[in-house]
C-alpha cells in the first residue's frame, strides 16, 4: 500500500561503461543476473519498496549508461538525488581513477549539500577466477 510508505528517496547508479551498474541494479531489485546483460541506452529505472525499523521507504533507483556518448543525459538525473552508488571494476584499475570525473559531475550537477556518497567495486568474482586460473596453469 502506498499509503504507509514514509518516504521515497533517488538514488543513483553512475560509474564507467561495463562496471557492472545494471547487474548490480537486477540483482538488488529483481533478484536476478545475466551474464549476457546488455548496455544501457541512456537511463534504467526501477523501483523497490524496502522496511528499516519498521518504516516503509520507496527507493527510486536510476542507472545510467556509463558511455561518454550518453553523458549529456546523465546531468539532469543527478537533480534531486538524494543518494548515489559510484560503481567500479575491481578488475579494470582505469574505472576506479576515472572516479574523480565522476564525483566531479556530481558536484557540477547534483542539486543537494547532503547527498549520501556509496562507493562499489564490483566483480570481484573476476578476480577469484583469475587467481584460480593462474595457479591451476
Amino acid at each position: 500500500m502506498e499509503d504507509d510508505v514514509l518516504t521515497t528517496l533517488k538514488i543513483l547508479i553512475i560509474g564507467e561503461s561495463g562496471v557492472g551498474k545494471s547487474s548490480l541494479l537486477l540483482r538488488f531489485t529483481e533478484d536476478t543476473f545475466d551474464p549476457e546483460q546488455s548496455a544501457t541506452i541512456g537511463v534504467d529505472f526501477k523501483v523497490k519498496t524496502i522496511s528499516v525499523d519498521g518504516n516503509k521507504a520507496k527507493l527510486a533507483i536510476w542507472d545510467t549508461a556509463g558511455q561518454e556518448r550518453f553523458r549529456t543525459l546523465t546531468p539532469s538525473y543527478y537533480r534531486g538525488a538524494q543518494g548515489v552508488i559510484l560503481v567500479y571494476d575491481v578488475t579494470r584499475r582505469e574505472t576506479f581513477t576515472k572516479l574523480d570525473n565522476w564525483l566531479s559531475e556530481l558536484e557540477t550537477y547534483c542539486t543537494r549539500n547532503d547527498l549520501v556518497k556509496m562507493l562499489v567495486g564490483n566483480k570481484i568474482d573476476k578476480v577469484m577466477e583469475l587467481k584460480t586460473y593462474t595457479v591451476m596453469n
